[in-house]
């Protein structure tokens, strides 16, 4: 008999945990994490249409065209976020993070566009900020993964 069995006779039930994981396997997602698949996105959509919006008509763009611009600023953006997250699991740390940097990056430079500025200067802008997001997103990748 073993030594944790209370009740003599009786076996100890089989454990409902799924036990230890591999390294590089997908567990399947709670329902409550797909919350966040389309909250976060969305959220960083509308904040980056609505600064669309505030600089595209603080550099003199008619009323209509800036509006629509912050629209399909927070649609394209808000798709591209979604998906990323969505397929985050999917993707090697390095790709995962170049991808997080791209978004970023050609987001800012494009809003840094919106300024007036050069197509050479927003790119650097868009660059810099990039490169940051990535090797920062590479970072915390890769910690929390090892």
């Amino acid at each position: 008999m073993p030594a944790h069995s209370i009740m003599p006779g009786r076996q100890p039930a089989a454990h409902e945990g799924p036990g230890p994981v591999a390294r590089g396997t997908h567990l399947p997602h709670a329902a409550r994490s797909d919350r966040w698949t389309w909250a976060v996105p969305l959220a960083g959509a509308v904040m980056l249409g609505l600064y669309g919006v505030f600089l595209a008509s603080e550099n003199g763009w008619p009323t209509l065209n800036y509006w629509l611009l912050g629209l399909a600023l927070a649609v394209v953006s808000g798709v591209l976020g979604h998906a990323l997250i969505r397929q985050r699991d999917k993707m090697i740390t390095e790709v995962r993070a170049a991808a997080f940097g791209s978004l970023l990056g050609a987001s800012i430079g494009f809003l840094h566009a919106l300024t007036g500025a050069t197509v050479l200067r927003s790119a650097q802008i868009g660059l810099l900020v990039g490169l940051g997001m990535g090797l920062t997103s590479y970072y915390v990748f890769y910690w929390h993964e090892h």
